[in-house]
């Protein structure tokens, strides 16, 4: 017996790989260059670094350029749409095609579709690689066709030409997304049962970007690993290159078990239907949401650099807890266990998904999230507090909402299995605690409402009725909300308080349909016939029981070598504030990035983005250096002439030393015009009347203006 068994392991040593081939590992990656490429080379630089990677031969990258005017890594023609096998260590086109958009479904199919008959594996990973505009703006905008986008609904269609979605065996281990702002619920439900894992970040991604060598080196050096072990060390390498570029301030990159985001997107929609509900009740219910999503921490929203309309949606959730308690801890339970893994810089906490809020205000964009296919009753309530839905339509949203609800209860109580759409199978991920009760849930459609599987739906307070039919008073109850007259308080009176303060006492009445109220602050000269506006704040009191509102002036203004700067708010925290300045950085416009930490009381630069167009975030964060020259930007208007517009006009301009200082300086003397700013929940906006603040050696006294 002893001779036999020596036999046998003798032959297994000589003979491996005979029953124990090793598994196959394929990456797709779909890089399009756009701008990122032809002004300095961004994908070149990480297809270098791909190259680099020394891969087994179990590990496969196949790779489609295109999108870009030119390409800077030697042997890729912008001219056309190239293919390329990264296979044994060595880069070889596989094909030649005619120029097509990167930014089109079919574009998009054909790649796969190449993939797949050439060049099948056990285990697939895809890439998206470009800018990244979140749920409304989509990825991969192809420069040669006037910046065509990969809408989520053309990903659907491209990747289900190629493949049939199963919550089971998913065709990927994971979808990832090097681009900006994609980690976001619609996205990810968009790829449910496409792929195991969704890899992304909420935030602007740095040009850094993933770490090509790093992980795929990984990948190679063990391939056994599963999509979750891979997952997690694309988003370690990531941060730890971040941490190497200091671009790390507010990278985030997020992993996310897409098994789980039917299930995810019911809770979601139950919660939805609580705020329905509320704002039926009460119609200041929409100030405050308002109040609570500016509050929270969100993605490239502001009119200085445009708006994703993404917030994070753990941050949202959590600030709305007192106003919706019945389903606000189920969703970040089910949150925290949907994103597996995620990291993020110092200046970021994000819970891993981001969810929609109309920042803009725009029904264009409210639009773009109608046809992703992931219609929520948010989005619904959305539509109801701006107008852009009529009665019908929102019930009819809501009634198909809640029949799917409805149908998921009917399923899990007869022990069904949730079969929502044929992509779907009987298999259930445990979930534990909802309503005090386990049990478990599964996804249904990903290309409609979803739905919420559990017992006790009818827990919410007139969530019954919302489920109902219809009838005409209900129809009634859940009409738009009407377009508010915010004019009535433009010009509103400014008194000064006993202790010197500015004063907006606007009551609890007025303060019904509004969701933020902030401060401009502007240099004030009638001997040079000017206005420089120096900016936007939120740093003063607050009430907003009593809809009071107080300065909190010290004389200073935030400056950059103590030239002082146009500084706009674009979101604030218990911990940080941020805000980006205009400046042009060695001739370029961009939008400096400044994070303002409360209790150390101090600013950190994070970096500089040039402005693009078209609602494009540039990926590109330029760290300032010594000898860079910069020139400040504020906003001037005539006080004599009739233009009641603001001019951007360069001010001050000046050369970085060794140690370049962003802080709060004294503005010095002369007089200062405050004003208050009222923004409603339709994102209308009126000013208040100006009061002047006249500094004299450091030194200031505050009186209203004529």
């Amino acid at each position: 017996m002893k001779r036999i068994l020596l036999v046998c392991f003798l032959f297994l040593l000589l003979h491996p790989v005979c029953g124990f081939a090793a598994e196959t590992w394929a990456v797709y990656w779909y890089l399009c260059g756009s701008d990122l490429e032809t002004r300095n080379g961004a994908a070149s630089a990480d297809l270098k670094e791909l190259l680099k990677a020394r891969l087994p031969d179990n590990v496969t990258a196949v790779i489609q350029t295109g999108g870009s005017k030119k390409w800077h890594h030697k042997g890729i023609s912008a001219k056309h749409i190239g293919r390329y096998v990264f296979h044994n260590g060595e880069l070889k086109q596989a094909e030649k095609l005619p120029q097509a958009s990167m930014g089109d479904a079919e574009t998009l199919a054909s790649f796969l579709a190449f993939c797949k008959e050439n060049y099948p594996a056990d285990h697939q990973v895809f890439v998206f690689w470009d800018h990244g505009g979140g749920s409304i703006g989509g990825v991969c905008n192809d420069e040669n066709y006037d910046n065509d986008a990969l809408s989520l609904k053309e990903i659907r269609q491209a990747f289900e030409s190629n493949y049939t979605p199963s919550q089971e065996k998913p065709p990927f281990e994971i979808i990832g997304f090097d681009s900006c702002l994609m980690a976001t619920l619609d996205t990810a439900s968009t790829l449910n049962g496409l792929a195991r894992y969704m890899a992304a970040s909420q935030e602007v991604e740095p040009g850094n970007g993933w770490e090509y060598t790093a992980w795929t080196e990984a990948l190679g050096a063990k391939p056994t690993m599963s999509g979750a072990e891979l997952g997690k060390i694309i988003c370690d390498t990531y941060m730890e290159g971040c941490q190497k570029e200091g671009t790390e301030g507010n990278a985030t990159l997020s992993l996310v078990d897409l098994e789980k985001i039917p299930f995810l997107n019911r809770v979601y929609n139950a919660l939805g239907l609580e705020a329905v509900c509320k704002a039926i009740d009460s119609t200041s219910f929409y100030a405050v949401y308002g109040r609570q999503a500016k509050a929270s921490e969100n993605y490239i929203n502001s009119k200085s650099e445009g708006f994703s309309n993404m917030a994070d949606m753990g941050s949202l959730v959590s600030n709305l807890k007192e106003e919706l308690p019945e389903f606000s801890d189920v969703l970040l339970e089910t949150l925290g266990e949907t994103v597996v893994y995620k990291v993020s810089g110092p200046y970021r906490s994000p819970s891993g998904l981001s969810c929609y809020y109309p920042y803009d205000g725009k029904k264009k964009s409210f639009r773009a999230m109608m046809d992703t296919g992931n219609v929520t009753s948010f989005l619904v309530l959305n539509g109801m507090q701006f107008g852009f839905l009529d009665a019908d339509s929102a019930m009819s949203y809501l009634k198909r909402i809640s029949d799917d609800i409805d149908a998921a209860v009917a399923k899990e109580g007869d022990g069904s299995a949730d079969a929502g759409t044929e992509t779907e199978d009987a298999h259930k991920p445990e979930h534990h605690g909802f309503f005090g009760q386990g049990g478990s849930h599964s996804g249904t459609s990903v290309h409609g409402t979803g739905s919420f599987g559990s017992s006790g739906s009818q827990a919410i307070p007139g969530l019954a009725a919302i489920m109902g039919h219809g009838s005409d008073a209900l129809q009634a109850a859940v009409a738009p909300l009407k377009e508010f007259d915010i004019s009535s308080l433009e010009d509103f009176e400014v008194t000064i308080t006993d202790d010197g303060k500015a004063q907006l006492d606007l009551g609890p009445e007025r303060v019904h349909f509004l969701d933020e109220v902030c401060f401009y602050l502007a240099y004030y000269s009638i001997e040079d016939d000017i206005i420089l506006l120096l900016g936007k704040d939120a740093d003063m009191e607050s009430d907003w029981e009593k809809g009071v509102f107080q300065d909190n002036f010290r004389g200073v203004w935030g400056a950059l070598d103590g030239h002082l700067v146009y500084l706009e708010i674009t979101s604030r925290n218990e911990r940080y504030a941020h805000y980006t300045v205009p400046i042009k950085l060695n001739g370029t416009l961009c939008s400096l990035l400044v994070v303002y930490d409360i209790e150390k009381e101090s600013y950190r630069i994070l970096g500089a983005r040039r402005v693009l167009h078209d609602n494009i975030t540039d990926k590109d964060l330029i760290k300032l250096k010594p000898g860079d020259k910069v020139t400040t930007i504020l906003k001037a208007m005539s006080i004599s002439g009739d233009d009641d517009d603001f001019i951007d006009v360069e001010v001050d301009e000046f050369t970085l030393g060794e140690n370049t200082v962003f802080a709060d300086e004294e503005m010095g003397d002369g007089t200062f015009m405050f004003m208050f700013e009222m923004t409603d929940v339709q994102n209308d906006s009126a000013t208040s009347q100006a009061v002047t603040f006249e500094v004299k050696d450091g030194e200031y006294v505050i009186s209203k203006t004529d």
